[in-house]
């Protein structure tokens, strides 16, 4: 390269101590340049790290949420919709599960609905006729009512489900319909079994406004008769009656005798 008459060599910056002296301290434009320019590298991949991190988080907790939807869509809720305000001890036997009802009428009629045989007597005293249960005092502990131990057994304590005792008021009602079977259930004001009756019917008024079923009759067309009617074969959410009976058979509790206890 030529040079003109004006200029003059000057020879290239060599690296010498002035100049690392400068590079130590930073006070070269350049290296503060390059420190801000690392710094804010190192800032903007942090807060990168942390929005990942973030997103990340939702993103499995959403789809933590979402299996555990589609596992109660598929199978049903394994906890009571409406929990008990208050312990009991089947309520580990507690499983919710859908069913359609029989509407009772022509093809929907059940064996609990037939004209009184031994065969319809032995299908309802299956359903609730197997004794009283059996549960630890820890059980007992936790009670809001209490209950007695079982002699000769003290510890443990005795105690019956309630729907047990609701099919057994609506098993006597349904004797109370066909006296001519069931000659001890006729009719008679001086019979203690009146009585016996009234209690059963507020039991059930009771049992029946408690739970309080809210699944919607719906009105359809039925072309058999050319009218809209009011259908019951409608899909119900229900608890699982089988695992219920179950605990209590797996408790249960053939014989006992409170007479020679006291208080």
């Amino acid at each position: 390269m030529t040079m003109g008459p004006n200029s003059c060599y000057r020879p290239l910056a060599t690296g010498g101590d002035d100049d690392n002296e400068s590079l130590l301290h930073g006070t070269t434009t350049k290296g503060v340049v390059s420190v801000v320019t690392a710094e804010h590298r190192s800032d903007g991949a942090f807060r990168r790290l942390k929005i990942a991190l973030l997103v990340s988080l939702i993103l499995n907790a959403g789809m933590l949420l979402g299996g555990l939807a589609l596992r109660r869509v598929m199978t049903g809720p394994k906890s009571p919709i409406f929990p008990q305000a208050y312990y009991s001890p089947a309520e580990d036997a507690i499983e919710y599960e859908t069913r359609v009802f029989h509407e009772g009428f022509g093809k929907g009629r059940t064996i609990y609905q037939m004209a009184p045989s031994p065969e319809v007597d032995a299908a309802w005293d299956d359903l609730y006729n197997f004794g009283v249960s059996r549960i630890p005092r820890s059980s007992a502990d936790r009670l809001v009512n209490a209950t007695r131990p079982i002699p000769g057994d003290e510890d443990h304590y005795v105690v019956s489900l309630d729907v047990f005792h609701q099919l057994h008021c609506l098993n006597m009602l349904r004797k109370a319909l066909h006296p001519e079977y069931y000659p001890d259930m006729r009719h008679d004001p001086n019979n203690l079994d009146d009585l016996h009756w009234g209690h059963c019917l507020e039991s059930l008024r009771q049992s029946l406004m408690c739970s309080a079923d809210i699944s919607p009759l719906v009105w359809q067309w039925v072309d058999r008769v050319k009218e809209v009617r009011l259908m019951g074969n409608i899909v119900h959410t229900c608890r699982n009656y089988d695992k219920i009976k179950d605990w209590a058979l797996q408790r249960r509790v053939l014989k006992l005798d409170f007479t020679e206890t006291k208080g």
